[in-house]
């Protein structure tokens, strides 16, 4: 039996970033539809939750709703926390600004399709603000183009959160790597060392290879290429 049951739509977006999590610490799980669940389930489960994400603990038999609060389960229970007080709550708030950054480049989860005018504002202003926002984390404490972590000298939840961003974002959207370079290069080069780690380049290359260059789906996703692509 597994450990785990994740529930998502068939899309890397924020499930890639507990998937990832699970893949590096080793945990298995089994991955079920978002419509298990959502959305006429959603209110009775224990902790209900408004959408997926859902991580079925198999072991507590008890459902988690919400990305970062799930990412900040499973860092707990594998140790992928920082140690310090200021480095653990850094590492939470990188899962927060993951997260803000989700419902950003969504055009606040689709309340609007995406404009030129719009779009060009948010990806050379905001967009370009957030990269620089996790450079100066990182460069903050010590991480460098070839070597070192967000946090520190230890790997933590806060790199796997800012790859799952920044990879994804960038396989699914390639012309947003040069971005990433201008704003943030020792990001850039974070998130390539981690994606090369065993389990979690296995895993990638596996569900790439089904996603294709799949990121958040429907007409939002529709909007998002039509701005980039």
């Amino acid at each position: 039996m597994p450990e785990y049951r994740l529930y998502y739509w068939d899309l890397p977006f924020r499930a890639v970033f507990i998937e990832m999590l699970l893949h590096e610490v080793g945990a298995s799980y089994q991955r079920r539809d978002a419509g298990d669940l959502y959305p006429d389930k959603c209110l009775k489960m224990q902790n209900p939750g408004m959408a997926p994400p859902f991580l079925y603990d198999c072991a507590t038999r008890k459902t988690i709703a919400q990305m970062p609060a799930i990412l900040m389960h499973l860092a707990r229970k594998y140790d992928y926390l920082p140690k310090r007080n200021e480095t653990h709550t850094l590492a939470l708030k990188t899962i927060l600004d993951c997260n803000d950054v989700l419902m950003e480049i969504t055009n606040y989860n689709g309340m609007q399709m995406w404009e030129k005018e719009a779009w060009e504002q948010f990806r050379y202003a905001r967009l370009s603000d957030w990269m620089q926002v996790f450079e100066q984390t990182g460069l903050a404490h010590g991480l460098k183009e070839d070597k070192g972590f967000l946090l520190g000298s230890r790997i933590s939840v806060a790199d796997i959160a800012t790859t799952a961003l920044f990879g994804t974002m960038i396989h699914a959207f390639p012309s947003l790597e040069t971005d990433l370079e201008e704003n943030a290069p020792a990001i850039a080069a974070l998130y390539r060392r981690i994606e090369k780690r065993t389990r979690i380049a296995g895993f990638l290359a596996q569900r790439r290879e089904h996603w294709e260059r799949g990121y958040c789906g429907g007409q939002i996703e529709r909007s998002l290429r039509k701005m980039i692509d």
